[in-house]
């Protein structure tokens, strides 16, 4: 008769590094969202305190996050002038007040600047601007998940 007790391993589906440290940051990006301001939000200058202090005042809506992260991809995809025709069009509609507008853009530059720290100091995995862009696309999955009961 076999053992059976490790057979789970022998199902076990082997997963490149690089889709692991995708879904690890985004995780760990997606906590960062949920506790929002992120600990370690630091202000170079009065002038920008001044400037991101609204925004990060306190929780950004849903949407002002779901459109955020639609902005960051454009952004790491380097679609400059996408990203000028939507936030002159219709960004007014996802970021109704200026305090929203303020943690729309706030969050556009943080999760940008997260995922390009993290190409930078990852540099052995080899991530591209797509797989950063994969990566919102796994942050907003982990904040927005649907569980049926």
């Amino acid at each position: 008769m076999r053992d059976r007790r490790y057979d789970w391993l022998y199902e076990r589906q082997k997963q490149p590094i690089k889709q692991y440290l995708l879904e690890r940051f985004a995780g760990e990006l997606a906590a960062e969202l949920r506790a929002w301001p992120p600990p370690d939000l630091e202000w170079e200058t009065e002038a920008l305190q001044r400037r991101w202090q609204t925004g990060a005042a306190r929780p950004p809506g849903e949407l002002v996050v779901r459109y955020a992260l639609q902005v960051a991809r454009l952004d790491l995809d380097r679609e400059w002038e996408e990203i000028d025709r939507r936030l002159r069009g219709e960004a007014d509609g996802w970021w109704t007040t200026p305090e929203e507008k303020v943690a729309g853009l706030l969050l556009v530059t943080l999760v940008t600047e997260r995922c390009l720290w993290l190409k930078e100091r990852a540099s052995g995995a080899k991530l591209t601007r797509a797989d950063l862009c994969g990566a919102i696309g796994l942050v907003e999955e982990e904040l927005f998940k649907v569980t049926l009961s």
